[in-house]
Parts: C-alpha cells; structure tokens; sequence
C-alpha cells in the first residue's frame, strides 16, 4: 500500500468514527458559553505550554473581543480529529498535519510560522553517535533508526525521503513519540540513528537544532552526537484555522495573532514555544511541495522502513481513544 493511500485510510477511519461522538456547542463562537478553542501541537512539553499558553490566551482575549481557551494537544491526531468534529476553532499545527487537517477536516491555512523573522523553512536532520562508525547515509544500512512521530515532517517524511534515495534500507524502526524523546534514545545507546528537526546556526556559527533542548541534562550532546545528514526544506507549519468559522471570527483571530508575534511577550512565547520568531499570511499553496513529496514517496514505507505500515495499522485503533 502507498504511503499517501495508508495516510488516507487512516484518518477516513477517523473522521467517520469520529463524527459519531461528535458533542454540539452552544452559542457563537468567541462567546463566554463557546469560546474559541486554540489548540497547540506538541513539541517541547507541558511545562512549555503552561507558561506561554495563558500569554496568547489572554492577549487574543484583550485584543480581539472573544474569549478563548487555549487546550495543549498530546499529538497530532487529536488537532486533525478535533477539526473534523468542530471541536477545534484554531490552531499552531505541523506541516504533515495540516495537509491531513485540510484533505480530511476542510481546515485551511492562514499563517506560516517564520524562522529568524524572514525564512519560511526548516529542514530534518538525521543524527547519530559521534563515536559511531556511521559516516555516510549508506551507512545506516542494517541499522535501527528511531523516527519522531508518523505525523513529522522533519522527523519522518522527509527523513524517509532521504534514505529512499539513497536506497538505503535500515534493519529496524521505533516512532520515538516526539523529536525530544528519540535524541534522548540516541545519546543513551538504544537506537544508532535518530531523525528530527534541524536549525540553521546562528549568526556566529552556532548550532541551534534540535539537540540544544538537552544541553542542562546533557552537557556534552553538542560533541557526543553529530548531524550525520540534512533533508530539503521543508515549508513551516501553519496557524490553522477551521474553514466553516464565521468570517468576522476569522478576521478577528488572524490580526490579533500576528498582532501578537510582534509584540516582545508574543515573540519570546513562540520562540520558547516553537522555535520561531514570527508569523507571515500563507494559504494552502504554501505546501504543495509536501504533497509532491508524498506522491514520490508511492512506493510501500515497508520498502525502506520495515514495520511501516503495520505501525499505521496497529495504531488506527489506538488514536480513536483520545
């Protein structure tokens, strides 16, 4: 089965089943009785979200006449579902998600996360032991490689993209459950390899991706794992909105939340948040170079990922619960 076909009949699965326990809302929406549900992907934990969650919540609230509640998402699948069941207004979603929010849920993008203000992409990056013998793409050949989380750009399709070219077939696979949690299985031996997000280095050099998240626990990450690989660019994910909210409900969120992220609070929350400095108007052309990519990726995920599909499969039924 190809990826694009297995992607799709997951979450047909989910929606159909989902609308089924759908719950109704009462009152407009942005009112007292039904404020607006922002919802926020994960990305670098709890602790993160309670603190700069209540800054955009309130914020919004002041500057846009609605009320809001602001709910911390524990993945992807709950965004994608929760907008097929209106339970979902708005949301910072990741780039894989989205074209599953938008395809499955009819929810459209209208902001772009922004790097270092101006850069509207990132790549992944595939990182291994520094005292490995693995030097080369080719080298991951046989080996276990840990990818972030099925919905991940960065920590999934496009490193999987990378060892389809290379005809690279590696012995064993683990969905991690988050960029953080597969470094971590990197740096302590359980895994030889392990794909996440990368950041371009700062103005004087330094590196800035994924692995500085660890540098109190781990002092020594910077030297003790290496960047083996990097990806293409990926686009940013979006600030997404559901597509049958009023329009005035729309026009009201989009200018208080860029409004918002040039703002000193607004830009060190989605800095500590997200790793981005800004917010730019985008639509849903922003991310025709991932379906491409999709597409190319027809061939079977067990082809280079053995266990691939079975993860979708075994999962399906799991994802329901939330």
């Amino acid at each position: 089965m190809k990826i694009a076909k297995t992607l799709m009949v997951v979450m047909a699965v989910v929606m159909a089943l989902g609308m089924q326990s759908c719950d109704r809302r009462r009152g407009e929406v942005g009112s007292s009785s039904n404020p607006v549900r922002f919802y926020f992907m994960p990305l670098k934990g709890t602790d993160l979200y309670k603190q700069y969650a209540p800054v955009l919540e309130k914020y919004i609230e002041a500057n846009s006449g609605l009320s809001v509640e602001t709910i911390e998402a524990p993945d992807f699948i709950t965004i994608i579902k929760n907008f097929g069941e209106k339970k979902a207004d708005i949301a910072f979603i990741n780039t894989l998600g989205y074209l599953m929010a938008h395809d499955w849920a009819k929810a459209e993008a209208y902001l772009q996360m922004l790097y270092d203000d101006v850069y509207r992409t990132y790549r992944g990056e595939i990182l291994v032991r520094a005292d490995s013998e693995i030097n080369d793409i080719s080298d991951l050949n046989g080996k276990k490689i840990a990818f972030a989380d099925p919905f991940s750009a960065g920590g999934y399709l496009y490193p999987l993209k990378l060892l389809n070219e290379n005809k690279v077939k590696v012995k064993d696979t683990v969905f991690a459950g988050g960029h953080l949690k597969g470094i971590e299985m990197l740096y302590n031996g359980q895994v030889d390899a392990a794909a996440t997000y990368h950041s371009r280095p700062g103005i004087l050099g330094e590196e800035k991706d994924a692995r500085i998240e660890f540098l109190k626990k781990y002092p020594d990450i910077m030297t003790k794992i290496k960047i083996l690989a990097l990806t293409d660019e990926i686009p940013n994910g979006p600030v997404t909105l559901r597509k049958d909210l009023p329009e005035d409900v729309k026009a009201k969120l989009v200018g208080a939340v860029i409004s918002f992220a040039k703002t000193p609070e607004g830009r060190d929350a989605l800095l500590n948040l997200y790793n981005v400095t800004g917010l730019a108007l985008a639509d849903n052309a922003n991310y025709d170079d991932v379906r491409e990519t999709l597409k190319e990726l027809g061939k079977s995920i067990d082809e280079v990922v053995p266990g691939g599909i079975t993860f979708y499969r075994k999962n399906a039924e799991a994802w329901l619960e939330y």
